[in-house]
């Protein structure tokens, strides 16, 4: 296994080592290379700062624990060097991102499966053993202890089957260095009986049982006596054994299927039946065959059944194929008779046709002879007793074409770029074919047959072309079908046949679900099977007819894209496809007014997640809506998106009231707060507040009450980013009066702009009502945010507890506004106590979110107290050129002595940073690099702190 081109190299399999780009790097101070230890073995899950902090310091953590942490973490960065973005922040801890093999233990565990000789010499000493002090690493270093030990069991065994004459020597060794490990034990002794030394293989097994009981007390398990009653028997000899009949490994590249490989050929070494199940096109028999193809501990045996169309010649089928001699009508219990004393992997390929007779047989089989493991593929389940299901994923598939390098790494790219070879030699990706085939892999679901057959247009067409002619694949040839299996000629006869599998009230279900391209939860199954059965009956039906995928984790199910486009074209032909379209809007009404409604109460949490799940039904949903059903999706969903990082849903509103066919419209007051709304969000104050006093002046005082509460908060708003936080407190007050969810959000606002306004008597009065009326997590993460900004000016270190609250309450309901503002607030109180590094590493991050968010003034608000940072880091001219851009970009918020004073917002007079020539050049500077490329060079001087010597304290 070469891993020198690799471009970072984490070693535990012996000392500690790391390597950047083919450089070794010298990591000092045991605490700093356990985290480094503890971050590789941890992988993508990454590792809290609670665990690292317990097992850096188990005893007597320092005071300044959290800094602490902070330190050894900012020096791996600084070793790191330029893959330094590799160690990664996240919500409660950190993760170092490693790709495959990266980690040395990672790699033995890759190659385990295929591999054993090349795995066991990623070995250079006991792992991690200069961690034994260290609780987690120690568990750790056990499993990579008992790794090592299965691979040397592993290549010993392979020896043996190969008839190396060398191998007992080695056996015998091992076995001395485990003298415990029953494996190891009865290697030994099946190398001794097949060199003929029966009498020494039977005092070895022996001795192995006695010094078992004499140590642990227990006895060693059958295999143990098995084994040597064939000793005794004579039936071990020597010499290599037969090799039985291979299996011929399936055309075309495996790619991205290493993990569902091994994971396979796990379960099928602990289980008796594992039944590969997934869509048409996954993969199943591609995968089923590779594996049979390597299996070298028993006879295998393959069994076709997509061309077998009739029940009673399924078991024909079988002895066919395992050769048996029949007269008569053949039985499952035949078969498994004829089997009962056999060793093999029986492979049953497209049993879905003909599942019932399939676990019949199966079934005779487990009673009669168990000495045979089945392997099915079936894109329905068996529902064998005992069997275990392994539902096979399409490929992942990359979200957008970011990277081209690491686009390539992607497993659908690599499959479709290796797919294109085979058609059009030398083909490579290029960056004007990636947006192209990101969208291509998109909509094809990361289906194994769908890319295979676009990668095949690339011989005879652009990789635009591709994607124009996507709508087409369904009745594309796809190469796949033989004579007698028309199943898989084109996707469409792939998805034809599946369908025509479940029952009319499941293909009824099926059609109802096509509308929504981002699935369904139980609640709309519900609804929309109504009268056609119980809906979770049919809904496991589907999931196990591999027609539907589920998530059950967050209780969502979608169709496949190319499974949902033969569903509309299906509808359309019934004549289904208007009405199917009518109950998709009419429901996805029904959802946002939901969420709309329950926001701002317990529920938050719930609803938050269903509105981010619920996105693209919502978005197709207003494309196909009349205007009312489009007003009433796009008012309820702002309501929930105002503190969210949702820009597209402030967008909505904004169109609604930018269309001129909806201007005497019932709602129209409604639409008009919703789009003052998303005008402040994205910064443009001026269209906020004149939306705004729009509302106030057209809305009906009993019948538009909620539209004018947010009104005068849009009010409120624009006056406290222009620093008149008196104005800004009476309109927050006067939204309150309203009977709208967000009063308690008003008042807690108001209680901030009396704090900025310099009368902490009334902000602490109002903050006392905000916090009694909360009803909701976002709510209560605002009042404690607001309680950071009462103490943050003149008692920061009281500040940080508060805007910690904030942040993981505002996390846990999905509210990226609270936590957004309170990490700024926190990032400048950190600042101030001291911990540059950590400021610095935090208003890097805030800065690129708010970016994306697309949140023009509390960018600017993040980038003004930034730049304090910098110019007390001696960084005075970037500094500057913060503050200058600033100054003039619109929406940013107003800042001045007096406000700074009394509030979280920093303030530096921009002269008092740089003499008049320099912030001339400055003023110059700032006009020819526009504010994108500002942000840029202050990120990166941001990082350079956060990662850099100073920001780090002494190692220990």
């Amino acid at each position: 296994m070469d891993r020198t081109d690799l471009a970072l190299r984490v070693d535990v399999l012996g000392p500690l080592a790391l390597e950047v780009r083919g450089r070794e790097v010298h990591v000092p101070g045991r605490r700093r290379r356990a985290v480094l230890a503890m971050l590789a073995l941890a992988g993508r899950e990454g590792v809290s700062d609670g665990l690292l902090v317990d097992a850096l310091w188990p005893d007597d953590p320092p005071a300044n624990v959290a800094q602490a942490l902070y330190s050894h973490v900012s020096r791996l960065r600084h070793h790191l060097g330029p893959l330094a973005e590799r160690l990664e922040r996240h919500a409660t801890g950190y993760r170092l991102r490693l790709e495959p093999f990266e980690l040395d233990a990672d790699a033995a565990r890759r190659l385990s499966t295929h591999d054993p000789a090349a795995a066991l010499g990623l070995w250079r000493g006991q792992a991690l053993v200069e961690f034994r002090a260290v609780p987690a690493l120690e568990v750790e270093s056990v499993a990579l202890d008992e790794l090592r030990l299965r691979l040397v069991d592993d290549l010993l065994e392979s020896r043996l089957i190969s008839g190396d004459p060398t191998v007992t020597l080695d056996a015998v060794a091992a076995a001395a260095a485990s003298p415990l490990r029953e494996r190891t034990a009865m290697l030994q002794v099946r190398a001794l009986a097949a060199e003929g030394r029966a009498a020494e293989a039977m005092e070895a097994a022996q001795e192995f049982r006695r010094r078992l009981v004499d140590r642990t007390g227990l006895d060693p398990t059958p295999s143990l006596t098995e084994l040597e009653q064939q000793v005794a028997a004579g039936s071990i000899v020597g010499g290599p054994p037969v090799a039985p009949p291979r299996v011929v490994r399936p055309d075309g590249p495996m790619v991205g299927r290493q993990h569902d490989r091994e994971e396979l050929v796990r379960l099928l070494g602990l289980n008796t039946v594992v039944t590969l199940t997934g869509p048409g096109g996954v993969g199943k028999t591609r995968l089923a065959l590779d594996i049979a193809a390597d299996a070298t501990e028993r006879d295998v045996v393959v069994v076709g059944l997509a061309a077998v169309d009739r029940a009673d010649r399924v078991c024909e089928a079988v002895v066919s194929a395992l050769g048996l001699r029949t007269t008569g009508e053949v039985e499952p219990s035949h078969v498994a008779s004829a089997l009962a004393d056999r060793h093999l992997l029986l492979m049953l390929d497209n049993c879905e046709h003909l599942a019932d007779v399939c676990r019949e047989l199966i079934v005779a089989i487990r009673r009669s002879a168990p000495g045979v493991r089945v392997l099915a593929t079936s894109r329905v389940t068996l529902r064998v007793p005992g069997e275990y299901v392994f539902r096979l994923q399409p490929l992942p598939v990359p979200r957008e074409p970011a990277g081209l390098t690491a686009l390539r790494r992607q497993p659908g790219v690599r499959a479709f770029v290796e797919h294109a070879r085979r058609r059009r030699p030398g083909y490579e990706l290029g960056p004007e074919d990636a947006t192209d085939l990101v969208e291509v892999l998109r909509r094809l679901d990361g289906l194994p047959l769908g890319i295979e057959l676009a990668a095949r247009q690339v011989a005879v067409m652009p990789m635009s072309a591709v994607r124009e002619r996507l709508d087409r694949a369904l009745d594309l040839a796809t190469g796949q079908g033989g004579p007698d299996d028309d199943r898989q000629r084109t996707l469409r006869a792939t998805i034809d046949s599946s369908y025509r599998l479940v029952g009319e009230d499941e293909q009824a279900l099926l059609r109802a679900i096509a509308p929504f391209p981002g699935g369904v939860d139980l609640t709309t199954i519900e609804a929309l099977a109504e009268g056609g059965g119980d809906p979770l009956d049919l809904l496991h039906r589907l999931v196990e007819s591999s027609l539907l995928v589920a998530d059950p984790t967050h209780g969502r199910y979608h169709l496949l894209f190319i499974v949902r486009a033969y569903l509309l074209d299906l509808a359309a032909q019934l004549g289904e496809a208007r009405r199917a379209q009518t109950r998709f809007v009419d429901r996805c009404v029904a959802i946002a007014d939901r969420i709309g409604e329950g926001i701002h109460g317990p529920d938050e949490a719930a609803l938050d997640r269903m509105l981010r799940a619920e996105l693209d039904n919502l978005r197709a949903a207003r494309d196909l809506a009349d205007a009312d059903a489009r007003v009433r999706i796009t008012t309820a969903a702002n309501r929930a998106a105002t503190w969210r990082d949702l820009r597209e849903v402030w967008s909505w509103a904004t169109e609604l009231a930018d269309d001129p066919a909806l201007t005497d419209h019932a709602e129209r007051t409604t639409i008009l707060a919703a789009a003052a709304e998303a005008a402040r969000l994205v910064g443009d104050l001026d269209t906020a507040e004149r939306r705004a006093r729009e509302t106030i002046a057209l809305a009906d005082p009993v019948a538009h009450a909620g539209a004018l509460g947010r009104a005068w908060s849009v009010v409120g708003v624009v006056a406290h980013f222009r620093g008149d936080f008196a104005a800004a407190r009476d309109a927050w007050l006067r939204g309150a009066e309203e009977p709208v969810g967000d009063a308690s959000a008003f008042v807690g606002s108001a209680a901030l702009a009396a704090a900025y306004a310099g009368d902490p008597v009334t902000a602490r009065r109002l903050l006392a009502r905000a916090a009694a009326s909360a009803t909701c997590g976002s709510h209560r993460a605002f009042v404690a945010y607001v309680e950071g900004e009462l103490r943050v000016a003149t008692r920061p270190l009281e500040s940080i507890p508060h805007y910690v609250n904030a942040i993981s309450a505002a996390s846990r309901v999905g509210c990226n506004f609270v936590e957004g503002v309170a990490r700024v607030s926190l990032a400048s109180a950190r600042s101030r106590t001291g911990d540059v590094a950590g400021a610095a590493e935090d208003f890097g991050h805030l800065i690129e979110s708010w970016r994306r968010t697309g949140q023009t003034t509390q960018l600017w608000t993040t980038a003004r107290n930034a730049a304090e940072l910098l110019a007390a880091a001696g960084r005075a001219r970037t500094a500057g050129l913060l503050l200058v851009t600033a100054d003039v970009t619109p929406g940013a918020a107003a800042v001045d002595e007096d406000i700074a004073r009394s509030g979280g917002r920093s303030y530096i007079p921009v002269d008092a940073l740089l003499d008049p020539a320099s912030l001339d050049e400055v003023r110059a500077e700032s006009r020819r690099l526009g504010g994108p490329d500002v942000l840029d060079r202050a990120v990166a001087e941001l990082r350079e702190l956060a990662t850099g010597p100073g920001g780090a304290a002494p190692d220990s």
